[in-house]
């Protein structure tokens, strides 16, 4: 294939790159990055149209403008992948300094007698160095769920980078009597057609991590509360009954704990519903900052929550609700000036007393907290005392009982 047939190929496949880019992140919701993969692509495109106007080989400004722009299109598709993997500020400094050694470099070297092509040389190299920094950020950040994606993406960069040296060395061996003949002929061609290549791997590879970002985000916003970024009633759910059947599997144990807030709806019909959203957020932090990592705590609904406990008996269970209970009880929740009191109130079931099954514990749990409301609301009730009210709160006495 002729050097210009591949040229004009690129040209047009760089400006489809962009152009299909922008239109899939407009229907798809998934722009992170997008604009500026697109103009990466057509920086690309406008430095093969540089060399399609002056040649093979172009001289003075035109020399500079093509380097810088293949750069700059390069140090585009870098911030492009660091934006979608969320690594916005990642190398961008040092992506920085390197256009600025190959705009400085080139200008001179355009304007230089010599017939040694010193600013194709160093734009090589630096492009060599730039994509290998663009693949490190994409094997370093894909991230779980999108690992094929990121293989390959980065996998293809690397091959680029590759080539790129290789162009180098080429270059190297020619010596001061480089010609675009022989083996750099051969080079020149070899690059335009992996740039042909390679670039279409990396728009699917960009297109492939994107879309998979986007499937991920979505299945993270439907299984989380937006109040307070807790898992929802679905998510909750889920991991609960894995638990269940790991416990069942491992002759493991499990506590459940249901917990409401005492008096929100009097707080929401004196203050508004904002107010009631804000002792929510609060709580929902407390209930976070205090169970352990492997713990699960979700909101079921209005201003109830259940903490699920992996490998606890009830004694564990009964100690970790109180200390929940006073910690609830401490905080200092203020809301248009006005400094409120919260309490909750907590119900408790383990399977050493109720059994590995998850409905059942759940409706004990909920038993559990009924009576902890009914005999007087900010205490701990577990399910074996339903009826003997056996409470962990009892010593507070009927002063406590009175206070709500």
């Amino acid at each position: 294939m002729q050097t210009y047939t591949l040229l004009v190929v690129n040209l047009l496949m760089f400006v489809m790159y962009a152009g299909v880019l922008l239109v899939s992140a407009r229907i798809n919701g998934g722009s992170r990055g997008a604009t500026w993969f697109a103009g990466a692509n057509l920086c690309h495109a406008a430095a093969i149209a540089v060399l399609l106007r002056e040649g093979d080989r172009p001289l003075g400004p035109a020399l500079t403008l093509f380097c810088v722009l293949v750069v700059g299109s390069t140090l585009m598709l870098h911030r492009s992948f660091a934006e979608l993997l969320d690594r916005a500020r990642m190398l961008w400094s040092l992506q920085l300094v390197l256009l600025a050694v190959v705009t400085l470099s080139t200008a001179y070297a355009a304007y230089a007698t010599q017939s040694y092509p010193w600013a194709l040389l160093i734009t090589s190299a630096v492009l060599g160095v730039q994509l290998a920094l663009v693949a490190s950020v994409v094997f370093s950040f894909a991230g779980e769920g999108v690992e094929a994606a990121g293989a390959f993406t980065g996998i293809t960069l690397t091959i680029y980078a590759f080539v790129q040296m290789l162009r180098v060395a080429v270059m190297l061996r020619s010596g001061q009597q480089y010609v675009p003949s022989g083996a750099a002929l051969q080079m020149e061609k070899l690059w335009l057609l992996c740039s042909l290549l390679v670039n279409g791997a990396v728009a699917f590879g960009f297109m492939f991590i994107s879309a998979a970002k986007l499937r991920l985000e979505l299945l993270w916003r439907a299984q989380i509360d937006e109040l307070t970024g807790l898992l929802n009633r679905w998510a909750f759910k889920r991991v609960a009954l894995k638990e269940t059947f790991r416990a069942r599997r491992m002759g493991g144990r499990l506590a459940v704990m249901m917990m409401d807030v005492d008096g929100l709806k009097g707080m929401n019909d004196r203050y508004g519903h904002g107010c009631g959203d804000a002792v929510l957020q609060s709580v929902a932090a407390v209930l976070q900052d205090t169970v352990r990592d492997h713990d699960s705590v979700a909101r079921m609904g209005g201003d109830e929550f259940c903490i699920l406990l992996p490998d606890t008996e009830m004694d564990e269970a009964l100690k970790v609700a109180e200390r929940l209970r006073a910690a609830i009880a401490a905080m200092a929740v203020k809301y248009r000036g006005v400094l409120l009191e919260v309490h909750a109130s907590f119900g408790l079931s383990s399977s050493d007393r109720s059994g590995l099954n998850w409905q059942t514990l759940v409706d004990q749990g909920d038993a559990a907290l009924y009576e902890a409301k009914r005999a007087g609301r900010n205490r701990v009730v577990a399910a074996k005392a339903i009826g003997s009210a056996v409470s962990s709160s009892d010593r507070h006495g009927p002063a406590d009982r009175r206070r709500r």
